[in-house]
């Protein structure tokens, strides 16, 4: 079958080695040795060199590597789906930040799951810059992310709104303005996500075009981290609504919107590798998530 050469010569490219790519696919060296050479006969040419260094990829072997990934994640997304109309289990592995759990996921995996009672569910929570490296990994069907930072490799399949905002010390002078001020936090001492978040970058944005310079008493990449910052009376944190949501409900903190149209430009993106077919059954579960990640908004 097609996709076994490409899968073999897949796994020589990425690991450079025959053994090496025996050794990951449980064959031995010779085995797919005859796969690359069913490969470049059907192909009608060499695909490797060998070097001092090992193997390496002639120019059409180059041209293969990059088809590589469309085809065997095409093959294997459409084995997915003729398993699922013979109704084999289906595992949807999700990667998300800890702010969405209680937010939505459960809710659509217990709707879905009535639906279709051959999926099961594997849900991992990660800062919000490794779900986008989780995806672009293919270690989960999908990814849910605050401001997904625009990448050849990421297909963002949904997009829900999701404003920034100023979590605010429970009885602070600030907590019952109606938008705050950019400069107003200038006499505060400010949390921040780190600079490899999303909405790091929409807030450094808006404080450029405001000429507003925000020196940060903490950067961290926990949101539970800048929460407690607030709940401990230290400062402001400047987090997305459904991270901060939850400390107003319980009064442990005010949330204040920020004044600026840019601050409603974040965004909760559900996000996708770009290069692979999703599954009917994964694309059936997106819109479902969607649905009950917009109802808790």
């Amino acid at each position: 079958m097609f996709p076994d050469p490409m899968r073999a010569f897949q796994c020589v490219v990425r690991s450079g080695s025959i053994r090496k790519a025996g050794d990951s696919l449980g064959l031995a060296p010779s085995s797919v040795s005859r796969q690359i050479a069913i490969l470049e006969r059907q192909m009608g040419t060499a695909l490797f060199k060998r070097s001092v260094t090992g193997l390496e990829l002639t120019h059409a072997g180059q041209l293969v590597a990059d088809y590589s990934d469309v085809v065997v994640m095409g093959f294997d997304s459409l084995r997915s789906d003729l398993d699922d109309i013979k109704g084999s289990s289906r595992l949807i592995r999700l990667m998300m930040v800890e702010s969405v759990v209680s937010a939505g996921p459960a809710q659509a995996i217990a709707e879905f799951g009535r639906k279709f009672e051959n999926v099961q569910f594997e849900f991992e929570i990660v800062p919000a810059p490794a779900v986008v490296d989780a995806v672009r990994s293919q270690k989960c069907d999908m990814g849910i992310t605050f401001c997904a930072e625009v990448d050849s490799a990421i297909n963002v399949i949904a997009r829900v709104p999701e404003p920034l905002l100023a979590l605010v010390p429970w009885g602070h002078p600030l907590g019952q303005v109606e938008h705050l001020p950019l400069g107003d936090l200038t006499r505060w001492r400010v949390a921040l996500p780190t600079r490899d978040f999303g909405v790091r970058r929409i807030f450094d944005r808006a404080c450029a075009q405001a000429n507003v310079l925000i020196r940060p008493h903490l950067q961290s990449n926990s949101f539970e981290a800048l929460r407690d910052f607030v709940r401990s009376g230290v400062g402001i944190a400047i987090l997305p609504k459904r991270a901060a949501l939850r400390e107003a409900e319980t009064q442990r903190a005010h949330c204040v919107p920020l004044a600026g149209q840019v601050f409603g430009e974040s965004t909760l993106d559900l996000i996708s590798y770009r290069q692979q077919r999703t599954p009917r059954l994964v694309r059936l579960f997106v819109d479902t998530l969607r649905q009950s990640i917009e109802a808790h908004h």
